[in-house]
C-alpha cells in the first residue's frame, strides 16, 4: 500500500494533464516536477504492463540479459527472477527522479562506456537493463498529438508498451489515452535533428515532422546571461500545443499497435479502423515483424459498414 500511494501521486498529476487534454484546453502546461511525475508514471505503466511482468514470471530473456539479472540476483541477494521484477519496481517508485538519474550517470560512468561495458560492469539498486531504460524513457521530449478529422487512434493491451525503432534504439513511444489524442515520448535527436543519430542508423523515423518543442519558461534565469543547467529550476514551465496528425500517419501507428497486439484490440470507429487494417496489410511485408492475419475483423467490419451504410 506504500507503494500504491506514492503511484498514486504521479498518477493525479498524470490524471489532471490528461484531462486538459481531452477537455480541449489551450493551456496545457506542466512545471519540471509534474513533467517529471507525468515521465515517471507512463515508465511505471509501461514496467507495470502484463507483457513486461511476463517476461521476469516466464524467465522470458535473450542469454546476456538473464546473465545479468543472476549477477544482480547475487549482488541483491533476491532468490527467484519473479522478484527481481517486484524489486525493481519498488526502486523506481521511492527514488526521486535526480537519485534516478544520477544512479544511471554512475552506472555509465558519465556516458564514457559503451551499453555492453555497462551491463557486464554495473551493480547497483536496480537491474542494469531496466536502469538503462528507465533513463532513456525520462530523457526523451514529451508531444501530444491529435489524430486528423476522419481517423482514431487505436486502443489494446499494448498501447502503452509499443515504439517505432530499430537497432535497439526507440524513436518514439506511444501512449493513447483516448481515440483522438496520444501522448508520444520522443526521441531528443528527432526535436530539430540535433546530434548524429541519423548518420549512424539505417533508417530514418517514420515521424519525423510531428514535433514541436515545448515553450520553457526560466524561474531563474536571466534575460542577459546564456541559458546553462544551473539555471533549471522545479518551477519551470513548460507549455504544449497538440499537434495534428494526418490520417495516413494515424493509420501507421495504429498499425505498429496492431503488430504489437498480444491479445485484444479495441477501437470506436469502424471505419478508420477499416482503414488502419487495409493501412497495415499493405505495408507489413516491408515494415514490420510479426504481420498478423487480420481479415476475419477486416470482413466483419467491411459487412457492418455497408450494412450501415445501407439502412
Amino acid at each position: 500500500m506504500m507503494f500504491e500511494k506514492r503511484l498514486s501521486v504521479l498518477e493525479s498529476t498524470s490524471a489532471t494533464f490528461i484531462r486538459k487534454i481531452w477537455k480541449g484546453e489551450k493551456d496545457l502546461w506542466l512545471t519540471r516536477t509534474q513533467l517529471d511525475d507525468l515521465k515517471k508514471f507512463l515508465a511505471l505503466m509501461m514496467y507495470r504492463s502484463e507483457y513486461r511482468r511476463n517476461q521476469y514470471y516466464n524467465d522470458e530473456f535473450d542469454e546476456m540479459t538473464r546473465l545479468t539479472i543472476i549477477k544482480h540476483m547475487r549482488h541483491k541477494n533476491i532468490a527467484k527472477i519473479q522478484d527481481v521484477w517486484f524489486d525493481n519496481l519498488k526502486w523506481i517508485i521511492m527514488t526521486s527522479m535526480e537519485d534516478i538519474l544520477m544512479e544511471y550517470f554512475r552506472a555509465a560512468k558519465y556516458e564514457t562506456m559503451s551499453p555492453m561495458e555497462i551491463l557486464l560492469s554495473y551493480s547497483g539498486p536496480i537491474h542494469v537493463t531496466e536502469l538503462m531504460d528507465y533513463a532513456d524513457q525520462v530523457h526523451k521530449f514529451v508531444c501530444i498529438w491529435e489524430a486528423q478529422e476522419g481517423s482514431e487512434f487505436i486502443l489494446s493491451e499494448g498501447c502503452f508498451d509499443s515504439f517505432e525503432g530499430q537497432g535497439g534504439i526507440s524513436f518514439h513511444h506511444f501512449f493513447v489515452i483516448s481515440p483522438r489524442y496520444a501522448i508520444v515520448l520522443v526521441l531528443r535527436d528527432y526535436m530539430g535533428g540535433e546530434g548524429d543519430l541519423h548518420k549512424i542508423l539505417f533508417r530514418k523515423s517514420w515521424f519525423e515532422d510531428f514535433h514541436v518543442n515545448p515553450e520553457v519558461v526560466y524561474t531563474k534565469a536571466h534575460p542577459l546571461r546564456k541559458l546553462t543547467i544551473d539555471d533549471f529550476c522545479p518551477t519551470d514551465v513548460f507549455k504544449y500545443r497538440r499537434i495534428v496528425i494526418p490520417r495516413d500517419k494515424v493509420f501507421l501507428v495504429n498499425s505498429i499497435f496492431l503488430d504489437a497486439r498480444r491479445k485484444c484490440v479495441t477501437y470506436k470507429s469502424n471505419i478508420s479502423m477499416y482503414k488502419s487494417l487495409r493501412y497495415y496489410d499493405k505495408n507489413k511485408a516491408k515494415l514490420f515483424h510479426m504481420r498478423h492475419d487480420y481479415t476475419v475483423l477486416k470482413r466483419k467490419l467491411f459487412r457492418e459498414m455497408n450494412r450501415t451504410h445501407s439502412s
